[in-house]
C-alpha cells in the first residue's frame, strides 16, 4: 500500500491479472483511502488493486488449518480378531473404532463420523469415506 494517500489518476505499481505481471497501472478509484479499481497501462484491463502478486501474502503455514493426521492401518489392527469383524453393509450402522470387514477393500477400522450418512474407515491401502445407515 503506497505511503501516501492515494489519488485518482496517479500511477502505481500493481499486481495485472490479465498479463500474470507486476505493472505500472493507473488509480481508477479510492474509497475510504484505499485504492480501489485500477487498470493496467500495458494490456488496458480493468480490476482490483492488488498491492502484492498471488501467494506472497501475509498468511503463514501455522495459520492454516491443521489436516488431522491419518493413524496406521497396522498399529489400529493390534489386538483385533479378523474372525470379529462385522461385514460392511450401507444399511448399518457403525460408530467409531469399530472393526469392520469391507468386501472389496478388506478389513478397517471405522476412524470417524463424517456425517449423519458417512464413515471415514482405514484399510491397508489407505483412508475411505463410506456410507452408512441407509434405508
Amino acid at each position: 500500500m503506497p505511503t501516501t494517500t492515494p489519488v485518482v489518476g496517479k500511477e502505481i505499481d500493481s499486481w495485472c491479472t490479465k498479463c500474470k505481471l507486476m505493472l505500472m497501472h493507473t488509480v481508477e478509484s479510492v474509497a475510504n483511502g484505499r485504492i480501489t479499481k485500477v487498470h493496467c497501462n500495458t494490456c488496458k484491463g480493468q480490476h482490483a488493486y492488488r498491492a502484492k502478486p498471488p501467494g506472497t501474502g501475509t498468511r503463514t503455514r501455522s495459520s492454516r488449518p491443521a489436516v488431522p493426521k491419518i493413524p496406521d492401518f497396522a498399529t489400529l489392527l493390534r489386538g483385533r480378531d479378523a474372525a470379529a469383524a462385522r461385514a460392511y453393509a450401507q444399511t448399518d450402522h457403525f460408530t467409531e473404532g469399530e472393526f469392520i470387514k469391507h468386501h472389496t477393500f478388506g478389513p478397517g477400522v471405522v476412524i470417524a463420523r463424517k456425517d449423519v450418512n458417512k464413515i471415514e474407515v482405514v484399510f491397508a491401502d489407505g483412508p475411505k469415506v463410506l456410507l452408512h445407515r441407509r434405508a
